[in-house]
């Protein structure tokens, strides 16, 4: 919810109305994905441009709307490097469709086989594997911290960003996902997972908590490595006696060359006990991947300082708009952005502290301004306490980047409900979780609202996106 001093929620994502052949040009005969819930195809946005995956699902075969519904909420609240995301959602009497972010090189489980084909007994080298795990427990982390548990972790569950060989990891597949808090919740009781990952706790009888992910993970360290599961069996019934009896090896020869480090990371993860077992946060802070990973970030972004210190300045409508716009655009728009962000995030937890902000300017040689903490809180329009993503893009976005008419338009056409052409009140409301009538949505319209006829049209929006500030930021000052 939006309040007084402007913060609001980063939930951008809406059910449309109208057909999504209406807005997309939707490729059907070029799959990306297909399981019993339906298929994955490609679609341009017609205005933008922009090509996304768009998972069909035939209504007939959601067999349980509320966890449908729960699938939804949770992958439209993340906001991480490496998690894919949601844009938007469209329903026919036939079918739900989301519209997500397009990842064009695979499937991680692909690329294990393709590694483990060319070198028998071996897959990725330490610095490949770890580099991937740094990722994937940066991402379970994050969804750990905000209360949720993926449950269903795997290597098909892992899409590669492009097809470099560098690319960044996305997680996916929220179906099993679930809203959980340490300490406060009850254990989980459903039996969710896959045999060879699924962790032995699951299995039991007395419940799980979120560390069935971090097990998990520890199956999926072991695979990159060596091509294969530590738990194995001709039928799920052998794999799951294995995985309860939570005995695994390093035979040799194909683990002789692995370092002792790498072996205690994955030994730690595939703890029976899930109160030895570490939590996501400590195995990011764990020595292998502090030393194993290569570290290629880099600050590049001129002016970092003049453009978060600038955010303060921008109207609240038009920081909501930013941060939408930072959402939608494709990685490879934000590059420099991303990376910079990155580079800050010095724990990998997909968020920054305004201490990781000011010791990467100092790591830089970045002028530093004065009042960084009072920036950090404007740039923190969720009032979370640290930077998330989507608010580091939004806050250092270039007007070059987000001032093009098709940007403009996909933001504004989040905002227009009806599709009429105007922003009214309630369809500000509406999307900002607030009351049509509260002061702030009121301020909003009338900062914006030049003809006072007590609507946004697109005309106003552009005029709004194109003032206030933003010739400082393309300066980078």
């Amino acid at each position: 919810m939006a309040d007084a001093a402007g913060t609001f929620k980063h939930v951008f994502t809406h059910e449309n109305p109208g057909r999504i052949d209406d807005y997309y040009k939707v490729d059907r005969k070029q799959m990306l994905g297909e399981g019993s819930y339906g298929q994955v195809v490609k679609g341009e946005d017609k205005s933008t441009k922009a090509v996304r995956a768009i998972k069909a699902i035939d209504i007939s075969k959601i067999s349980d709307p509320k966890r449908f519904e729960d699938e939804i909420n949770i992958q439209q609240a993340l906001d991480h490097p490496n998690i894919v995301k949601l844009f938007e959602v469209f329903k026919d009497a036939k079918r739900v469709y989301l519209v997500m972010e397009l990842c064009t090189g695979g499937e991680l489980f692909d690329r294990i086989v393709d590694e483990a084909e060319k070198h028998e007994g071996q897959a990725f080298g330490e610095a490949r594997g770890a580099s991937y795990m740094q990722q994937i427990l940066g991402g379970i982390h994050y969804m750990h911290s905000h209360d949720f548990v993926h449950r269903d972790i795997k290597p098909e569950n892992f899409l590669m960003q492009n097809k470099e060989g560098d690319a960044a990891i996305k997680i996916i597949d929220f179906g099993l996902a679930k809203c959980f808090t340490h300490g406060t919740s009850s254990p989980m009781k459903t039996k969710a997972g896959t045999p060879y990952y699924v962790a032995p706790q699951v299995l039991g009888k007395d419940g799980y908590d979120e560390k069935c992910d971090v097990w998990s993970c520890g199956v999926i360290c072991y695979i990159l490595l060596c091509g294969y599961p530590p738990f194995y069996g001709d039928k799920d019934e052998e794999i799951l006696r294995r995985v309860k009896s939570g005995v695994f090896e390093f035979p040799s020869p194909d683990w002789d060359a692995t370092s002792r480090p790498c072996k205690a990371f994955i030994t730690q993860m595939l703890e029976l006990d899930p109160k030895k077992r570490p939590s996501a946060q400590a195995l990011l802070d764990h020595e292998w991947l502090k030393t194993a990973v290569v570290d290629k970030g880099e600050v590049k972004i001129a002016g970092l300082g003049g453009r978060l210190r600038n955010f303060r300045s921008v109207g609240r409508l038009k920081k909501v708009a930013l941060t939408l716009i930072a959402q939608q655009l494709n990685d490879a728009d934000i590059e420099e952005l991303s990376n910079t962000f990155k580079a800050l995030d010095v724990n990998k937890d997909g968020t920054l502290t305004p201490q990781e902000v000011r010791d990467g300017m100092t790591k830089f040689k970045i002028d530093i301004p004065e009042d960084l903490e009072a920036v950090m809180r404007a740039v923190d329009s969720d009032g979370s306490g640290v930077i998330d993503y989507s608010e580091f893009i939004a806050a250092t976005l270039t007007t070059k980047q987000y001032a093009r008419e098709e940007v403009m338009w996909s933001a504004f056409r989040t905002f227009d409900l009806d599709g009429d052409g105007c922003i009214t009140k309630a369809e500000l409301a509406s999307v900002l979780k607030e009351n049509a009538d509260s002061a702030l949505i009121v301020e909003m319209i009338r900062e914006v609202d030049t003809d006072g006829d007590g609507s946004i049209q697109f005309e106003e929006f552009v005029q709004m996106m194109r003032s206030g500030g933003a010739e400082k930021v393309a300066a980078g000052r």
